[in-house]
């Protein structure tokens, strides 16, 4: 058997804010249609790496290939258009917008109408703003089950059904990569449960089957979604396998989860 496709590889990258080293030689790779997990205690270089991805931050070494296709300098708008999306662990929402408006700015790369076509707003321009619309409202706010709150203001909702808006944003791009920057983080149980939910639906599911990196620091959620997880510590990768050798990794447990937490991740 052929082994599995990587659709994402970082290759030693080293990145650092003066004398703070973010990450060091920091080295993975993902494989088309898993959900591959990075943890790490506050501070690790969880987010630095995943903004490394996007190409929010620029490595002073190293290199990203995303597809085969080297990123590493790429501007994070061109990132996008090859089709890697991202969540925010602190919601990146216009907040006086309405949910729908919202997520139709994740279609912007799927946009072919010009200037011109968008000041008469007709024909074709229309005819495409329909059909986006449609798109998101019949297959994304359905699917993550807020399509009743479209026209509602972004602001004015609940923090755990910001996160499904800034999940449902991300999708809008119909990416093959998509960043999961602790999405559970600020959530109650039933939030969680429904967000892990989602989650694995966007990976499993043909329709969207989507690759996933997440960064999350609740363990039973990891080990159990996860076929593979990542630790950092101090910005260097300290292991790396599916969840199970992860919660009995001897370094993993003396430098992140300790004992306890360990314990309660087997449990899980």
């Amino acid at each position: 058997m052929n082994p599995p496709q990587i659709i994402l590889q970082v290759e030693d990258i080293f990145l650092a804010f003066g004398g703070v080293v973010a990450l060091n030689r920091v080295s993975l790779a993902v494989r088309r249609g898993e959900l591959f997990s990075i943890i790490g205690p506050n501070g690790a270089g969880k987010t630095s790496l995943l903004n490394c991805i996007n190409g929010l931050y620029h490595p002073q070494r190293g290199r990203i290939l995303f597809e085969g296709r080297e990123i590493t300098r790429l501007p994070a708008h061109q990132r996008a258009r090859l089709g890697i999306a991202r969540t925010f662990q602190k919601t990146e929402l216009f907040k006086n917008m309405s949910v729908l408006d919202n997520v139709r700015l994740g279609r912007h790369i799927h946009m072919k109408s010009n200037l011109l076509d968008g000041l008469i707003y007709w024909g074709r321009a229309e005819r495409e703003e329909l059909a986006h619309r449609a798109f998101i409202e019949e297959e994304i706010l359905d699917f993550l089950e807020i399509s009743h709150l479209r026209h509602r203001i972004v602001g004015m909702l609940p923090y755990g059904l910001q996160k499904r808006v800034d999940l449902a944003r991300a999708l809008a791009l119909e990416p093959r990569l998509l960043l999961l920057d602790e999405p559970m983080a600020g959530l109650n149980l039933e939030e969680v449960e429904d967000m892990a939910r989602f989650i694995l639906e966007i990976n499993e599911n043909p329709r969207w089957g989507v690759t996933c990196v997440l960064v999350e620091h609740d363990m039973g959620v990891v080990m159990d979604l996860s076929h593979r997880v990542a630790v950092l510590n101090f910005g260097s990768k300290i292991a790396e396998g599916p969840p199970e050798e992860i919660q009995r990794d001897p370094v993993v447990i003396q430098a992140y989860l300790g004992e306890e937490e360990a314990a309660y991740a087997t449990r899980r």
